[in-house]
C-alpha cells in the first residue's frame, strides 16, 4: 500500500533523504576529526623537539641538566619551575625548593618537564607545558638521569660525584669518560620485561629491544588519550611509572603516547662545542 503525504513527500522519501544526509555528514566529519587529531600529533611532536632543543640550551648555559617540575595541588606547587630538595641527598617530600641548589638533588628525578625555567609556551594555569591536546594530563612529562659517579681508583673515575648530570659542574667533575661508561635512561620498541615501576631493561626476546641505553633524559607526551589511566603492564604504563624505563613504538589501540630523547653523546658535543666540556 502506498503511503501519500498530501504535502508532496512521503514518510519513506523522508526516511531516506535523511539517511543520506547522514552519510554525507559521516563522509566529511570524520576526515575532518582525523585531520584534527593528525595536526595535533604533529605539534605536539614539534613541542617535544622545541623542549628538547631548550633542555641543551638550559645545558649550554648552565653546565648542568635541569630538573623537573614538580605538580601539586597545593601550595607546594613549583609552578613549571625546577624542584630541588633542600637537602643534597635522599627524597625530600615536605623539604621541597625552586631555589636552584647546588648539590643537583632533584625533589623528583621523573616529573614535567621545567616550562617556566626553559621559558616554553603553551602552558596551563599553573605554568606547566602541555602538548596540542592540552588537557590537564597532557602536561609534557620529562625524566632526568639519577646518576652518581663513584671514584674508585686512578685509573677509574678521578672522583666521586652526586647527581653528576644536574648538580652544579657534576658533568665536567665526574668526566665524559664516566659518565658515558654508565648506564643512562632507556628507552625500548616494545614492553620491558619487568612490571611498570620495577623494570631496568628492555625485553630481550627475541631481539634486543632497546632504542637507546644512554639518553640523559627523556619527554613525553601522553597524547590523545591522556585522561584514561593504562591499563596495567602495558606499554603506555612504563610512560608514567618511576623506573628508568620508557616504551615507543608506532601507534596501536592501546599506545598513542610520543617519546623523545638526546644521547648523552649528543650533549656532550653540544657542550664541548659550547665549552661547557670537558
Amino acid at each position: 500500500m502506498k503511503i501519500i503525504s498530501k504535502n508532496g513527500f512521503s514518510l519513506i522519501e523522508i526516511a531516506v533523504v535523511l539517511v543520506i544526509l547522514s552519510i554525507l555528514l559521516a563522509a566529511v566529519v570524520i576526515p575532518i576529526a582525523s585531520q584534527v587529531e593528525q595536526k595535533r600529533t604533529v605539534e605536539t611532536s614539534r613541542q617535544l623537539e622545541l623542549a628538547k632543543e631548550a633542555i641543551i640550551g638550559f645545558a649550554l648555559a648552565n653546565g648542568r641538566l635541569p630538573c623537573p617540575a614538580r605538580f601539586s595541588s597545593d601550595a607546594s606547587n613549583s609552578r613549571g619551575k625546577e624542584s630541588f630538595c633542600i637537602a643534597s641527598t635522599g627524597p625530600c617530600v615536605g623539604a621541597e625548593t625552586t631555589t636552584v641548589q647546588s648539590h643537583g638533588n632533584c625533589s623528583n628525578f621523573v616529573g614535567l618537564v621545567p616550562s617556566a625555567t626553559l621559558g616554553l609556551a603553551p602552558t596551563d594555569e599553573f605554568g606547566f607545558a602541555v602538548d596540542a591536546w592540552q588537557l590537564a594530563q597532557n602536561r609534557i612529562r620529562y625524566a632526568v638521569m639519577d646518576l652518581d659517579v663513584i671514584g674508585v681508583t686512578a685509573t677509574s673515575c678521578p672522583t666521586t660525584q652526586t647527581n653528576a648530570l644536574t648538580a652544579e659542574n657534576g658533568m665536567r667533575n665526574a668526566t665524559m669518560s664516566c659518565i658515558a661508561g654508565k648506564d643512562l635512561l632507556r628507552v625500548c620498541s616494545s614492553k620491558p620485561a619487568a612490571a611498570p615501576g620495577s623494570a631496568v631493561s628492555c625485553d630481550t626476546v627475541p631481539i634486543d629491544r632497546h632504542l637507546t641505553r644512554n639518553a640523559p633524559f627523556v619527554l613525553i607526551s601522553l597524547g590523545k588519550n591522556a585522561a584514561s589511566i593504562p591499563t596495567a603492564g602495558t606499554d603506555e604504563a612504563h610512560n608514567i611509572d618511576l623506573d628508568n624505563v620508557f616504551v615507543t613504538h608506532n601507534p596501536a589501540p592501546e599506545f598513542d603516547d610520543l617519546v623523545t630523547w638526546s644521547s648523552i653523546n649528543t650533549l656532550f658535543a653540544r657542550m664541548v662545542q659550547a665549552g661547557k666540556l670537558p
